[in-house]
Parts: structure tokens; sequence; C-alpha cells
């Protein structure tokens, strides 16, 4: 009967850790955050990173870093205890970290803003059937120009073939997000996509027919804005926000969203399975999806959001193409093909423009 006695007072106390525990869990008042660094992490924290965490009455741990970092560190966590309780991920990393089963799968019950994001963005992180992303940020790649030197402003990514551009067009490798985004707009505007190889193929003999307009291959944003500043290059392939943020610091430089299409690149947050605060991960996914704080963040950095109740300023939308009409037009990378292929693409890329670096 005492052995039986002790077996009922064991389990009980079992029962009384794992529930303690759990509560614990769930009135954690941490929460840790992974971001890109520099300017985003500024306008992020101002835009409502630092008024969510003074709201909840936590402790916010911000860790900038990039995707490949983050990644390392879930992929070595292995669904356990991951190091962040939410980070941001580009397209290609969320499906890396789907595909190994990292991620917790969001819910609108636990963040009600899902609801709200435009579908044709959301779309793009279901898996079977689960939404493994809250696409935050919006970068649109098109053709930035120097308004000063250009007469005829491009309008469709073939025109960096115009002779008028003759040796001032600057274009990215693959290597580079920008120069892998604007070979699929160059595959798109060709009639094909990424995943048929006459396609590709075809893209990289039009290539070849742009060295003589090609004057460098910027592999960063610093390079390309120096290329714009000095007025060596004219026309280059790069972001919408970063070109109307460098003109409206002065530089004589305008934005074309190309007819054939613009290719996206998104900034999305995601939870780590085995998120050590998850109850906050919830909560912070959701604030940083609220319309007052995406249309902030917007007024920071130039980039249409993805919630669709956000109310943008008259300077951005005089500037930006937002919402579901220019969002459904929006051309995708499919990184399951493109990763695969990304150092092929590069060395037949290079070859194209006659060893180009």
């Amino acid at each position: 009967m005492r052995q039986f006695n002790k077996k009922i007072l064991l389990t009980a106390l079992v029962g009384v850790l794992i529930s303690g525990a759990a509560s614990a869990a769930e009135t954690s008042d941490s929460v840790i955050v992974g971001v890109y660094g520099g300017d985003w992490e500024k306008n992020i924290r101002a835009s409502g990173l630092e008024q969510f965490a003074k709201d909840n009455h936590l402790k916010l741990t911000v860790v900038p870093g990039a995707d490949a970092e983050w990644f390392a560190k879930l992929r070595a966590a292995k669904g356990r205890r991951s190091p962040y309780d939410v980070v941001v991920f580009q397209p290609d990393t969320v499906q890396r970290a789907q595909a190994a089963g990292l991620l917790q799968p969001l819910d609108a019950k636990d963040i009600p803003n899902l609801n709200n994001l435009y579908k044709s963005v959301q779309s793009r992180f279901v898996y079977d059937n689960q939404t493994y992303a809250a696409a935050f940020s919006l970068g649109q790649l098109g053709l930035a120009y120097r308004s000063d030197l250009v007469k005829n402003p491009p309008k469709s990514w073939l025109d960096l073939w115009n002779p008028e551009y003759k040796g001032h067009v600057a274009i990215s490798s693959p290597t580079y997000a920008a120069g892998l985004q604007f070979f699929a707009g160059l595959v798109h505007a060709l009639g094909g996509e990424l995943n048929q190889p006459a396609a590709v193929d075809k893209a990289f003999a039009k290539l070849a027919d742009l060295r003589g307009n090609a004057v460098a291959f910027p592999d960063s944003p610093g390079a390309i804005q120096t290329l714009l500043e000095r007025g060596d290059a004219w026309v280059v392939p790069y972001w919408d926000g970063r070109v109307f943020a460098l003109k409206q610091q002065g530089m004589k430089v305008d934005f074309v969203y190309p007819s054939d299409g613009p290719v996206v690149g998104a900034a999305n947050w995601v939870i780590p399975k085995g998120a050590p605060n998850l109850a906050n991960a919830y909560k912070l996914v959701n604030a940083m999806s609220a319309p007052e704080v995406q249309k902030a963040f917007s007024d920071k950095s130039l980039y249409g959001m993805t919630n669709k109740n956000v109310q943008y300023s008259d300077n951005l939308k005089k500037q930006v193409k937002v919402g579901e009409e220019a969002y459904s037009k929006l051309i995708w990378i499919d990184y399951s093909t493109a990763t695969p292929q990304l150092a092929d693409w590069t060395r037949r890329w290079s070859q194209a423009l006659g060893g180009a670096k």
C-alpha cells in the first residue's frame, strides 16, 4: 500500500513540475529576435519592435545577422532549443528551413493579423496546407537609372540591350541576390521559366549580347551606389526602396518597374521550432504584422508592405507600386530549381559576359 501511495505521490509531483514548466514558458518575460543589421535594425526598432517590448513588459534581445548564420544555428539546434524566438528570412531560406523541419507552422488563432496579409504573397509560404512565414516587406527589383544622363528611360528588362546605354549598364552575377533576381526577370521577359532548361539557355545566349553595353558587375549595394554616383553606370537592376532612398537623398536617379514584371525580394518573419518563448514569439509576429507598424517601416524604408490595411504616405504612394493588383504580377524565384543550379549558372554567366567577375 505504501509503495502504491509513493507512486501516486511521484506521479503528482511530476505533473506539478510539467505544469509549472509549461506555465513558466507561457509567462516568460523575454523574446529573442534575429533581424538584419544596419538601417534595417534601426528602422524595425523605431517602427514598433521597441514599443512592443515595452508594452508587453518583455526583455528584448535583438541579434543582428543574416540568413546563412541563423539557418546554420537552427539546423544545429535540430528543432529543439532554438537560440531565437523569431528571425527574418528571405524566401529561399524559408523554403530550406521548412524542408528541413526547422520552422513552427503559423496559424491565425495565434497570429490574427495573418488574415490581413495579401493572399498572393502569403500563398508563397504555404506547404502542405500550413503557413510557415508572415511576409513583411517587399523589395521589388526593377531598373534604376540616372535621370540626368538617360534620355529615354528603360521600360523592360530587354531595354538593357538598348545601344543608347552602350558602356553604361551594370549587372550583378547570380551569386548576389540582385543578380539572380535579374536573371529570373530576363528568363521571364524572354517567355520562359527558370525550371525550363531551354529557356535558361536562351537567356544565357541573350546575356552574351550584352557585353558591349556592360561596364561593371557590382556585387553589393555599396558598389551599385558608387557606380550610379560616379555616372559610370546609367542603368542597373536594383530594388525600388533603395533607389527611392537615394533619390530622396539628392542623387539624380529614378526607378522603373519593368513592364515584363519586377522580381520580388521579401523579408519574412518565421518562428523556429523549439523557440524558447513561443507565446511571446506569436505576439511579436502579430505585432510586426499590424498595419501601424508596417506603415512606420514603409515610411523609413520606402518599401511596399504586406498588410492590406496599411495607410501609405502620399510620398510613397506616388512612387512605390503596392496592393494586390501589383503584387499579383510579381515574379517569384523558384529556389527549388535555382539553388541547386547556382554554381553552374554563375559559371555560365561569367562565360557569357567574357569572364566577368
